[in-house]
């Protein structure tokens, strides 16, 4: 017996053993399979850094936990946190996992969750994330086998958004802790819940109904779990000081939910509704002066599901209220609110809102506002009334405001809106009556969520059927000050109809726009708020143009002046028509577009135009020009480009890199780079420090992006004499592919490229040749790696080969230019030779000739002289013969 006892015990001690090593052992392999199983079967990605089993802080249960756990959705929610937690953990009965039938989980505890729950316009939600089974044996419609039950769960110091785009509502949950237990393994038990939440809004519509109330929820429901159906039992609801409770049931057996519930206020006291107002519910609340009878209730009854929602009433009634804090001098007075808003069927069409009455008396000014409207989907049929007057200043008098908070100014009201919306969508305006004027006037406010002070001088609106007319406004706002006028067409349709276009003009001038400081982003280091910037999402169902003239706007890091042009909005698009500006010391002009139909993934297009913007100063203001154009880093002085650009930015409004494409022309002046990383590694492969630091002014290249790359097509320069033509690509990821041909004068050569040619040419010449290298030698460069760790290659290695066929050619040349001249020396020699001896003999015969002639002429001058003494002769002595001798 003693034997058995041992060898038991030294088994119970091996399996505890085992199950305390397992985690240790196989933590890895563990942590990777759960990883995988999960991100397997779901549309996310599912992380978490620890993956614990341990039965030493619940023993004899055992506890998984799973350490920073994080839910990250894919499309269309691509980037979005579905849920993120310090800690998950889960508490086994250990008997329980090795008995297999019915799982026991003694506990669930989610320690600051944060969940962020979305629903798009086309009902899409972003926790719907399951796949479908691909497993056949999962639709035989045989039951699972597999049971777990539930004791208690919790959750601790969790944060909830909840957005529901489709129905325009959204709530937030802050600093929620929630707790549950309850014996789930049975069929019908009762669950007791316990719930705080430090902060609940709600928004409906735009407008906010509970804001950053304190909640407190003790519910006792009874869990029918066989036919799904849930009953209120014991339960109180307090939202700040107004408490409710709630009565009937919620049942969902199948996707049709079927309520019937019924609401009321426990406290009748106007005092408790009025620490809904915010800013009214703080310190000394407590000791408030109240009195005025307050009831309020309602109801929801029927079934919900994707073709009806059910009824609803909701009741309000407020007489003879009165509100003062006792420290204060003023009263809130003659309060009286009928409010009865009724809907007995679910049907949106047959909601009845009716608001018989509100009245309100501050300092001694009277407010009062009407409003009824019927059918309000198929032909809204309103009428209402706003009259009165409010001097803002007042407020203070009765109910207490934050240490340093100012508010003062005017605000009186004087409309009237009465008739059906059919009368202005028919433009049949004389049906409709609509008249009135709102105005405010040297409005001043100041605190905690205003520190730098809003401050309205005028605003003037003027209400007719067909439209709003802003005769004045005039804002400033910290830095940023605003005038503007203009209209809004279709106002009332816009209000109380969907899917109704607001249409309009306005006009706005300006000395400065913050969008920072508008938008709660300082740029100022003390203050800077470290959240990243969201979508900004452009509101659908507008088409609004607006004419903006500014002198400086600030935004981001960015500082644009004296800006001007058209801004449209239209179809959730912003267009940009004939926008121009000052900035990096340049002036840009763009048109384009920025679209927020897919809010997931906003896309933009735009037509730039760069004048003369300053190199080293874009590259610190633009993270993409840092990624598109490393260079700009090392480079001094002054750009202009015209480009196209499109791509899509995410979900902090940073440009998606990737997605970027476009291209355009760029020039330079007065450029000069100066320690880039891959041209001081041409400069250690050529021994030539001109490329350490040179001028690369009048560029004038083109180039394109696209898939994460700039290419750039060949373009000639010009670096300190020496021509080069560049081409080839960068990368974002900052990786560079270029080229360069160089044509390098002979002179510039330096180091070893010189030293062979100095022998080659001592060699060749020798001889008694004469040859000499060109004025140019031709280097091809090539650049790779990235742009801090660059790899350079050059074809010297061949430039002496290079340079001895080039010799050798000249030899050749020269051999065949000698041949040719001593061929035609001889050649001309010989000509000479007999040039001579064909002018000697000229020149003899002529000489002959000129002799013969001579003597000829001579001989001829004789005879004829002979013939003329002869004839003379004959001639005397015939004269002598006839006459005589003379006496």
């Amino acid at each position: 017996m003693k034997k058995i006892i041992r060898i038991s015990l030294i088994v119970i001690i091996v399996l505890i053993g085992v199950i305390v090593a397992i985690p240790f052992v196989f933590k890895d392999k563990i942590l990777s399979a759960v990883k995988d199983e999960i991100n397997n079967n779901i549309r996310a990605s599912v992380d978490f850094n620890d993956f614990d089993i341990t039965i030493f802080s619940s023993f004899p249960d055992l506890t998984i936990k799973l350490g920073n756990l994080s839910v990250v959705n894919q499309a269309p929610f691509e980037g979005d946190t579905l849920a993120a937690m310090d800690l998950a953990s889960v508490t086994l009965d250990i008997m329980s996992v090795i008995n297999g039938e019915t799982i026991r989980i003694k506990g669930v505890e989610l320690k600051r969750p944060r969940i962020r729950l979305l629903v798009l316009e086309n009902g899409q939600a972003n926790w719907d994330i399951t796949k479908p089974s691909t497993d056949s044996t999962s639709t035989d419609g045989k039951p699972s086998k597999f049971k777990a039950g539930l004791d208690r769960y919790g959750i601790t110091d969790g944060y909830v958004y909840y957005n529901d785009r489709s129905l325009g509502f959204s709530t937030e949950l802050i600093d929620l802790n929630h707790s549950g237990k309850g014996d789930f393994t049975s069929d019908l038990f009762t669950l007791s819940t316990h719930t705080t939440v430090g902060a609940t809004n709600l928004t409906y519509g735009g407008i906010p109904y509970i804001y950053k109330a304190h909640t407190a929820i003790e519910a006792d429901l009874s869990m029918d779990m066989a036919h799904s159906k849930y009953t209120f039992k014991k339960n109180s609801i307090k939202l700040n000081e107004l408490q409710f409770g709630v009565d009937g049931f919620v049942e969902m057996p199948s996707d049709d939910i079927t309520m019937d519930l019924k609401w009321n206020v426990q406290v009748n006291d106007f005092k408790n509704f009025m620490s809904m107002i915010p800013g009214v519910y703080r310190d000394g609340f407590n000791n408030v002066k109240s009195k005025g009878r307050l009831a309020m209730d309602g109801t929801i009854k029927g079934i919900y599901n994707e073709h009806s929602m059910p009824g609803f009433t909701l009741n309000l009634l407020i007489a003879d209220g009165m509100f003062q804090y006792p420290d204060l001098p003023t009263a809130l007075n003659n309060v009286q609110v009928s409010l009865n808003v009724s809907n007995p069927d679910g049907v949106p069409d047959h909601t009845i809102i009716d608001l018989s009455r509100m009245h309100v008396e501050m300092a001694g000014d009277p407010f009062d506002a009407r409003l009824v409207v019927k059918t309000p989907v198929s032909d809204a049929d309103i009428d209402a009334r706003l009259e009165g007057k409010i001097d803002l200043s007042s407020i203070s008098h009765f109910v207490p405001l934050e240490q340093g908070t100012v508010l003062k100014g005017l605000l009186q009201a004087d409309v009237t809106a009465k008739g059906r919306m059919s009368a202005i969508e028919s433009k049949k305006y004389e049906q409709f009556n609509a008249a009135g004027t709102l105005t405010l006037k040297d409005i001043e406010y100041s605190g905690t969520d205003f520190p730098d002070g809003i401050k309205v001088g005028a605003c003037e609106l003027i209400f007719n059927p067909k439209n709003v007319t802003l005769n004045s406004f005039d804002m400033q706002y910290g830095k940023t000050d605003i005038r503007a006028t203009g209209w809004v067409d279709n106002l009332i349709a816009y209000t109380f109809k969907e899917n109704q276009l607001l249409s309009g003009t306005l006009d706005i001038k300006s000395n400065v726009i913050d969008i920072n400081q508008l938008s709660g982003n300082s740029t100022d280091s003390a203050s800077a708020d470290t959240a990243a910037m969201s979508v900004v999402e452009v509101p659908g169902n507008i088409d609004f143009t607006t004419t903006i003239s500014a002198g400086k706007v600030y935004y981001d890091n960015m500082v644009l002046e004296n800006l001007k042009g058209n801004i449209s909005v239209r179809d959730r698009s912003l267009g940009i028509n004939g926008l121009s500006f000052g900035m990096l010391e340049g002036t840009i002009s763009m048109n384009g577009l920025y679209d927020t139909r897919n809010l997931n993934s906003p896309g933009f297009f735009f037509d730039l135009g760069l004048k003369q913007l300053d190199i080293r100063k874009t590259y610190d203001t633009f993270v993409a020009v840092q990624k598109m154009a490393p260079v700009a880093q090392r480079c001094n002085g002054k750009f202009s480009s015209d480009l196209k650009v499109r791509g899509t930015l995410d979900k902090n409004m940073n440009a998606n890199l990737q997605s970027l494409t476009g291209g355009g022309k760029l020039t330079t002046s007065n450029v000069y780079l100066e320690n880039f990383p891959p041209l001081l590694k041409v400069a250690d492969a050529l021994k030539m420090d001109q490329f350490k630091k040179m001028d690369v002014s009048n560029l004038n290249l083109s180039y394109t992006f696209e898939n994460g790359r700039v290419s750039v097509a060949p373009f000639d320069m010009n670096i300190a004499g020496i021509k080069t033509t560049t081409q080839g690509s960068s990368g974002f990821d900052q990786t560079i592919d270029y080229t360069m041909d160089l044509k390098i004068p002979t002179a510039m050569m330096g180091g070893a490229a010189t030293g062979v040619m100095n022998n080659l040419l001592a060699q060749a010449n020798k001889a008694g040749a004469n040859l000499s290298v060109g004025k140019e030698v031709p280097v091809a460069v090539k650049i790779g790696g990235t742009v801090n760790q660059p790899t350079v290659g050059t074809n010297l290695s061949s430039t002496a080969a290079s340079v001895t066929d080039d010799l050798k050619q000249q030899a050749i040349k020269e051999f065949e230019q000698k041949k040719k001249e001593l061929e035609d020396q001889a050649r001309a020699e010989a000509e000479r030779l007999k040039k001579e001896a064909e002018d000697k003999a000229k020149a003899e015969a002529d000489r002959l000739k000129k002799e013969a002639e001579e003597k000829a002429k001579q001989e001829v001058e004789k005879q004829k002289k002979e013939l003329e003494e002869k004839i003379k002769k004959e001639a005397e002595d015939k004269l002598k013969n006839l006459f005589g001798k003379p006496k």
